[in-house]
């Protein structure tokens, strides 16, 4: 487990990454934060109404991808609470064994504007290199806090895509496709 503190003085947060039973055990508080952050607006694949329940079943597939090797889950835990989440995704073709996408960077809003996203993406950089993936890729919405943060870290924006995707209430948003060289 690795320790980092917070932006603007905020508690100290620690970062985990979930595993086995631990990653099930957290299943509920994962679906939670998912939820959270799609009544918020995220444009984060589901669409309103979103339920824990569905929350909770996209979270076992992720725990059962897990299982797999396919993917890493790395949360932060603030107190005895998660505060956010982001999934390292490893099963890449055989031709692209260098490189991971980065999934679901998911805070929960009673927690952004404090610095974990940029700790939770810092250490799916260093789960990447750990595993020999030195490309990462991922798309967000263009626009959001998201694209900033990335933009902040050194990810480089390969192009937008209009109307790739519908925010929660079903308004169309576009997309930026990032990467970054590790």
């Amino acid at each position: 487990m690795q320790q980092a503190a917070i932006e603007k003085g905020g508690p100290i947060a620690e970062l985990v990454t979930l595993v086995g039973p631990a990653l099930r055990d957290a299943v509920g508080e994962l679906a939670a934060i998912l939820v959270h952050t799609v009544k918020a607006g995220a444009s984060v694949s589901f669409l309103l109404p979103f339920t824990h329940a569905e929350g909770e079943r996209f979270f076992e597939s992720v725990a059962q991808s897990a299982e797999r090797g396919e993917r890493v889950v790395i949360a932060a835990r603030v107190g005895e609470r998660l505060a956010g989440t982001v999934q390292l995704v490893l099963a890449m073709p055989p031709n692209q064994p260098h490189r991971a996408e980065i999934a679901k960077l998911l805070v929960d809003p009673a927690f952004r504007g404090r610095g974990i996203g940029r700790l939770l993406m810092e250490r799916a950089e260093r789960e990447a290199l750990a595993r020999g993936r030195n490309l990462l890729v991922f798309d967000t919405v263009r626009g959001e806090a998201g694209e900033r943060l990335y933009r902040r870290m050194g990810y480089v924006a390969a192009g937008v895509i209009p109307n790739y995707a519908l925010y929660p209430d079903g308004r169309l948003c576009d997309t930026v496709v990032f990467y970054k060289q590790l």
